[in-house]
């Protein structure tokens, strides 16, 4: 009998151990996950759109050509709305050296259907930014409240 209760406990922690490591597994992923989130979102940020071009004395290189065309709407022709979809697609086409998307501009179709935007992909020769952006989180001290 005494061994049968000896088999059964042990099962228990077993089980209990095996219920520890998942949920520490799912803690590290989900503080995983935040962290690519917050990767991300600096990428993002950090990612500049302009109709000019780069500063002067600023080296940089061009990594390619943005465009894309929509049907004409008020939204499509909203400022704000091009630089986040030229910054999307920047990021989606140069995920790790785009620095800034330079010469934005945007043609309606002659037949006024159709708005076409187009612009330069930059990286600059020192993407010192974009390396200290990433390292901005480490060492910090996490909140009480865990956010």
């Amino acid at each position: 009998m005494r061994s049968m209760t000896f088999w059964k406990l042990s099962a228990i922690l077993l089980a209990l151990n095996f219920c520890a490591c998942g949920a520490i597994e799912a803690q590290r992923q989900a503080e995983e996950a935040k962290k690519q989130e917050f990767v991300h979102r600096v990428d993002m940020a950090h990612i500049w759109v302009t109709t000019g071009t780069p500063p002067p004395g600023k080296p940089y290189t061009v990594l390619g050509d943005l465009s894309y065309t929509v049907p004409f709407t008020p939204d499509a022709i909203d400022a704000a709305q091009m630089q986040d979809k030229l910054k999307k697609i920047a990021f989606d086409k140069y995920p790790d050296t785009v620095d800034a998307v330079i010469k934005e501009d945007s043609n309606v179709s002659s037949d006024g259907s159709s708005v076409t935007v187009t612009a330069q992909a930059i990286q600059y020769e020192s993407s010192v930014d974009r390396e200290a952006l990433h390292k901005m989180n480490e060492g910090l001290v996490a909140s009480p409240n865990n956010q």
